[in-house]
């Protein structure tokens, strides 16, 4: 078989406080990360510049909370590595950051050089949306295109896996794990944060918002047959357990309304009015720990929910390297390269 390789995508992060400026920089002179108004669209850069500036002081601190760096590289490396042993030789995997190095154009040039001939695009978020997947995907597509690479090499798209079964196993064993913790307490809540995402995307056809609710369905689904509940409107009810779950949405920015409900808000509401005791985070948009896992879940929403009232609170593990979640996608490369050679054997 011809040398086959992986292309990972991920968000990235500043690699020590020092970066974090140029980092938000990157991030926000993204066209499909921030939609300005059609009249300041041509002032993006300065746009860019200024809000980088300002906001830079406030995330270093956060940034400073968590080691003074994003763990995001290296979790991706370790991703990239494992996955690479579960396919064999015949693959090559390689990792691209959307805006921290290693950048897109850096790893093109080492695809180049290693003359493959078939390229499988996974983006490392499982739900899609223009925002993170497709932004990514369409950076992939522009250059490739402009530097000839795609002329010579047969390419595909995975836009989304948020109902693979692999990482839908994987979610719900990582609750598991948190409601063995709590197994003494009659009842508790679960609740899926997921990034949020402004309203305007979800609006104009985005389909982040369903592939949440989705993936969130069949985790449901998956612990009423691991666990023997019953599925009961927003419940999973046992003779032992009373488990409420619900999704809210995490990470906005700005004046502008975004996915709701609004994380913070769902917290001060289940324990100063609902009076929830026992809380369970589940970061269920994420496969690698960011800054908004390790410092704004872990640390900001862990204050806020003790200061409402709620005593235990519990966040899942992050699929990180995990074996299922490397079999999801080693499932994802495999699925791609059966068409591609079924396309082959149609075309001879």
């Amino acid at each position: 078989m011809a040398k086959q390789g992986i292309l990972l995508l991920q968000m990235g992060g500043p690699c020590c406080t020092a970066n974090v400026q140029n980092f938000l920089y990157n991030l926000f002179s993204d066209p499909y990360i921030i939609q300005l108004p059609k009249f300041l669209k041509p002032y993006q850069k300065q746009f860019a510049s200024f809000v980088s500036k300002r906001r830079a002081p406030k995330v270093m601190k956060n940034y400073e909370k968590i080691g003074g760096r994003s763990p995001i590289l290296f979790e991706t490396l370790c991703q990239a590595k494992a996955l690479n042993k579960v396919l064999g030789n015949n693959y090559k995997c390689y990792i691209a950051m959307r805006y921290s190095y290693p950048f897109l154009k850096d790893t093109l040039q080492e695809m180049q050089q290693d003359n493959i001939e078939k390229l499988t695009v996974i983006p490392l978020y499982p739900q899609y949306s223009i925002a993170t997947s497709g932004s990514s995907m369409i950076e992939c597509m522009e250059l490739f295109e402009a530097s000839g690479f795609s002329q010579n090499i047969e390419i595909s798209y995975i836009e989304s896996w948020h109902d693979n079964p692999y990482y839908i196993e994987l979610i719900a064993n990582r609750i598991k794990d948190q409601l063995e913790i709590l197994k003494n307490e009659t009842e508790l809540t679960l609740l899926f944060s997921a990034h949020g995402l402004p309203q305007k995307y979800v609006d104009d056809g985005d389909p982040y918002q369903k592939q949440i609710e989705d993936s969130v369905s069949l985790i449901v689904q998956r612990l009423s047959d691991d666990l023997n509940f019953r599925i009961y409107r927003d419940q999973l009810v046992s003779s032992q357990f009373t488990v409420n779950y619900q999704i809210s949405y995490q990470s906005r920015v700005g004046p502008i309304k975004w996915l709701q409900p609004y994380t913070d808000k769902v917290l001060e509401d289940l324990g100063l009015r609902k009076s929830c005791k026992n809380l369970i985070v589940v970061p269920i948009s994420f496969v690698g720990d960011h800054i908004e896992t390790l410092e704004e879940i872990s640390i900001g929403y862990k204050e806020l929910a003790h200061e409402s009232g709620i005593k235990n609170f519990l966040v899942t593990r992050l699929p990180k390297a995990n074996p299922l979640l490397i079999s999801a996608l080693a499932s994802l490369v495999k699925k791609s390269t059966l068409k591609y050679e079924s396309l082959n054997l149609q075309s001879r």
